[in-house]
């Protein structure tokens, strides 16, 4: 079956053995379409580069894990969800022990034997039933590929605890920044502000819902960002870009006894030395320093899909012989999500 994988300094399609079931929990799920996230163009780029990660990457690593499928196969034991061949599912890709301390006090994203399943890039994927979530038969396989990423998404503006009124920035139009944009505003947010330096970013947003977008580098930003919220700062701000200096300008646009959560990916090197105590003090700040993934969240995330404005997202289709385009449209932002199309 075919598996795009990263094989440094490359990303390749290459052929493997069609995968089978291992335990009596596991589902076999034929993929139909599988997304590229921003961590996997981070790891193409070597912006992580750390001993482990390159060894496994020079080696030949399955790369993949917002997908949607449908169930070709059952173990015998994978009832839990009333699951059953041809439904049409979303994937999750980690597998939590449910014994560990973590598991047993409700946190179980921060599980301490977490098993990570990477791969969706591929014909056939199986996942423990827990990994499985049933989706609506007359759900769009394209949008419900976008499950992974507004879970993430979802659990991130949950973290913020937006009430309604509050006014919210966002900071990067890409992929992740657009749907935490559209959630912001399903969760009561007001004057949703989207920050872009890319124009047609801009109007995805816009037509996405955003009430106003800005270009951050344009030279009056700050004074029309602080103009919106009558000169007080955005009460909540989301920072989706993962560029260095947002981080303070961000800071600086938040409203006293604000929010700040950053959203992106940073690289190593990037730290919150921009944010200062004694002023983090001052403003009475919650800084929310990054946003892991949740399980919790997954099953909101597939009744909030027709909610949201997913054709931006889902208009940059590859077949898996173009994967090189695929991930080149999304490293230089000409997509705000590459897709691969796997099958019907």
């Amino acid at each position: 079956m075919r598996q795009i994988q990263y094989k440094l300094p490359n990303v390749i399609l290459t052929e493997i053995p069609e995968r089978q079931l291992r335990k009596d929990t596991d589902v076999k799920v034929r993929i139909a379409y599988a997304a590229v996230c921003g961590s996997d163009i981070h790891d193409v780029s070597g912006d992580f580069d750390n001993t482990f990660m390159r060894e496994k990457f020079l080696a030949g690593h399955n790369i993949g894990h917002e997908a949607s499928g449908y169930v070709v196969e059952l173990g015998k034991n994978a009832t839990s969800k009333g699951l059953k061949v041809g439904d049409k599912v979303a994937l999750y890709y980690n597998c939590y022990c449910g014994k560990c301390h973590f598991c047993n006090i409700g946190k179980q994203h921060l599980c301490e034997n977490i098993d990570v399943t990477l791969g969706f890039m591929s014909d056939y994927v199986v996942v423990d039933e827990q990994q499985i979530y049933k989706l609506p038969e007359d759900m769009d396989m394209k949008k419900a590929a976008l499950t992974e990423p507004v879970s993430i998404c979802l659990h991130g503006v949950d973290m913020c605890r937006i009430k309604p009124g509050d006014t919210v920035a966002v900071s990067g139009g890409g992929g992740i920044g657009n749907l935490t944009m559209q959630l912001a505003r399903l969760s009561g947010g007001t004057r949703v502000t989207l920050f872009e330096p890319i124009a047609w970013k801009r109007e995805a947003a816009l037509k996405a819902g955003a009430d106003y977008v800005l270009d951050p580098l344009a030279p009056d930003f700050h004074e029309k960002a602080m103009k919106i919220t009558d000169g007080y700062g955005f009460d909540v701000i989301f920072e989706c870009s993962g560029a260095k200096s947002t981080i303070a300008s961000c800071y600086d646009l938040m409203s006293r006894g604000g929010v700040l959560e950053l959203m992106a990916l940073f690289k190593p090197e990037i730290t919150l030395e921009a944010i200062g105590q004694f002023s983090a003090m001052q403003k009475e700040a919650t800084i929310i320093a990054g946003v892991f993934q949740s399980p919790y969240t997954m099953q909101r995330a597939v009744s909030l899909l027709d909610r949201l404005e997913t054709e931006s997202l889902t208009s940059f289709v590859f077949e898996p012989d173009d994967y090189q385009k695929a991930f080149q449209a999304q490293k230089e932002g000409r997509s705000l999500k590459s897709m691969f199309h796997f099958s019907d």
